[in-house]
């Protein structure tokens, strides 16, 4: 069978063309593997859906976040009036959160981990919910298929080189208030022998040398850290990741810095205990300083992420944020609006946090938009959301006159 499997445009970030969509590349190494012909279109290089228009896929899969959700939407219904005979499936972050929100629309809707169902969904044009179960065994996944889409035209460069993304393992034992667990909390780890593979294929194959590793946090697994940063460091390439602040120390900074690592983003979140513990975030202010330290002393840029309008948030709390992001002064700050995705804790019972949603439209949620504005959907007790989005613009402010943004 022909797949044509969709990246709808995003209309919320700050640059649509920033990374390679790693999910859709996977179904599409599934898809080969098992005979099937496959192909990626990702709208962000296309104007408009013209390029499907004479598409002559049997199957297309589009994928969905809780913001591209009107997207994939306006994706569907021209492919339900253009190519009303081809099998229609959605997969992807809402659709495993909130999949009442696709059905009806698509005749396959995808609920977890695509690589295995999406196998399945290709038989017929039954309405129905596929329930994956999540994959034990990584590596027996095949790499993602990047020579389906133009991967040097991707915008993200690491150490000044054309990057691609890596994803080491899957799932989070931590349980942040904001975030929606897709993955679970339980961790699957790739090997490292399977990892480095990988990084081989990308050498060889794409004559890519600079990687963004997009796990939530990849120094987790200490053993298997060292067993990836070895092989790292013996092919000499250039790579950032993300990982938390109670998740590292000097050994183990020193040791990425000797294989490669050039940038480590961290989710401070706040400068205020109490929104921490709020969070549940299960770090300290003290260990955010620290972390920090130790990774520009080891000479790895070390960029913080920030929030504002988190559960509990005040004028004063906000201010700690910015007091706390002056005293550190990392080589660059991201700065979002606390937004509450489906699947979270707050989405699901913002009384509990003592927060208001606004708004259940998931196409107005963006934590990040374009210039770091983003959009205020929440309230907490303290603060309106007039308050939120002024408080926001002065951290904004404030960053922009430390250049870290």
């Amino acid at each position: 069978m022909r797949v044509c499997l969709i990246n709808p445009p995003d209309p919320v970030v700050e640059d649509a063309r920033w990374d390679e969509p790693l999910g859709l590349l996977y179904l599409g190494s599934v898809l080969e593997e098992h005979g099937h012909e496959a192909e990626v279109v990702d709208l962000n290089f296309h104007d408009d859906f013209k390029i499907l228009e004479d598409s002559a896929a049997d199957v297309y899969g589009v994928y969905c976040s809780s913001p591209l959700i009107t997207s994939a939407l306006n994706v569907n219904g021209f492919l339900r009036e253009r190519h009303p005979d081809a099998i229609r499936v959605v997969g992807g972050p809402h659709a495993t959160c909130v999949p009442e929100d696709l059905v009806g629309h698509f005749h396959k809707v995808i609920v977890g981990e695509g690589e295995r169902t999406i196998l399945t969904a290709l038989k017929d044009r039954t309405w129905q919910t596929l329930r994956a179960q999540p994959i034990r065994d990584l590596d027996c996944i095949p790499y993602p298929a990047r020579h389906l889409i133009p991967l040097l035209e991707y915008n993200r460069r690491v150490n000044g080189l054309h990057s691609t993304g890596i994803i080491t393992a899957r799932g989070c034992p931590h349980s942040c208030a904001f975030c929606s667990k897709v993955w679970g909390k339980k961790v699957r780890f790739r090997s490292a022998e399977n990892i480095l593979g990988e990084v081989d294929e990308c050498i060889e194959r794409h004559g890519v040398r600079a990687f963004s590793i997009r796990d939530d946090t990849f120094t987790l697994n200490r053993k298997r850290l060292y067993e990836v940063l070895d092989g790292f460091k013996k092919r000499d390439i250039f790579w950032r990741c993300l990982t938390r602040v109670d998740q590292v120390d000097r050994e183990i900074l020193t040791a990425m810095d000797d294989a490669g690592c050039v940038q480590i983003v961290y989710g401070l979140e706040s400068g205020n205990q109490h929104i921490l513990d709020n969070l549940g975030k299960g770090t300290t202010v003290e260990q955010n300083f620290e972390a920090m330290r130790l990774t520009m002393e080891a000479g790895i840029d070390a960029k913080a992420a920030v929030i504002v309008g988190s559960p509990g948030e005040t004028w004063e709390t906000v201010q700690d944020t910015v007091d706390m992001v002056e005293k550190i002064m990392p080589d660059e700050a991201i700065l979002c609006i606390f937004t509450p995705y489906p699947g979270s804790p707050v989405w699901d019972n913002p009384d509990a946090f003592g927060m208001k949603i606004l708004t259940r439209d998931v196409s107005q949620y963006a934590a990040v938009g374009p210039g770091m504005t983003g959009n205020v959907v929440v309230e907490t007790e303290k603060m309106t959301a007039q308050d939120i989005t002024d408080a926001h613009q002065m951290a904004l402010n404030r960053f922009k006159e430390l250049g870290l943004i």
